[in-house]
């Protein structure tokens, strides 16, 4: 079994300055992003899956069409597995009416003047956004204990949540806690290949965050891979 944990925005920098020793493993380090004029979470995870530069074609779709996109299972490397499992992950298996909540509300939030009316908005964004955190965890979780011989759980919480709280310390170590205790949790289970990938990371913008221009991995065996493009792990993958 090969199995990816895939977390949104994961920072190489917080992980350093939270000292996520589970998340660190024996290669890690930040990856090649720079390629991509707009490091976009559609473009990234598109490209990723199938080894090529998505993000013309997937730029062509606008902000909204994008989301839309569902790359059929041939065009991935998720094919070259007998029994792949891929929770939840952009372009391919995401809960797309989550995402739409979690987009009116940061529309309500950035149109709302009234701060007790931003605050509730906020609590709100934050709680929905736990709330599927919690159900994708426990999925992945249990699929670890079944036969499939890939397995792909996306993390999305810490992009959500960090959009409008990047600059909250205490709310951003307790969600990199979280994912401390994932990655523990996976190890208990099984002793297989794992590897932990971001899109990009996140850059504080006073209390917001935004997509910064190179993304996280790390591996638990050792590897040749060294600040690696996002493209590179379908190769590497799919010959583990």
């Amino acid at each position: 079994m090969v199995v990816v944990l895939a977390v949104d925005a994961l920072e190489y920098d917080k992980i350093e300055e939270f000292n996520c020793v589970n998340m660190k493993q024996t290669v890690y380090g930040k990856t090649d992003i720079s390629e991509f004029k707009e490091p976009r979470t559609i473009v990234l995870w598109s490209s990723f899956m199938t080894g090529e530069n998505k993000e013309k074609e997937v730029l062509a779709k606008g902000n909204r069409g994008m989301w839309n996109i569902r790359i059929p299972l041939s065009e991935t490397f998720f094919s070259k597995f007998a029994d792949p499992k891929v929770i939840d992950l952009p372009a391919y298996s995401y809960n797309l009416a989550q995402h739409e909540k979690e987009r009116d509300l940061l529309k309500q939030f950035f149109k709302e003047d009234d701060q007790e009316k931003k605050k509730k908005i906020r609590s709100e964004y934050n709680q929905i956004a736990i709330q599927h955190h919690n159900k994708i965890k426990k999925e992945f979780l249990k699929s670890l204990k079944q036969d499939f011989d890939f397995i792909l759980g996306y993390i999305s919480v810490i992009d959500v949540i960090g959009h409008l709280n990047f600059g909250n310390k205490f709310l951003m170590q307790m969600l990199y806690d979280d994912l401390e205790k994932i990655v523990e949790q996976i190890k208990n289970i099984r002793d297989e290949p794992l590897l932990i990938l971001s899109d990009h990371g996140m850059k504080a913008i006073g209390i917001f965050g935004e997509h910064s221009n190179y993304g996280y991995w790390s591996y638990n065996k050792g590897c040749d891979l060294e600040n690696p493009k996002i493209t590179e792990f379908y190769s590497f993958l799919t010959t583990i």
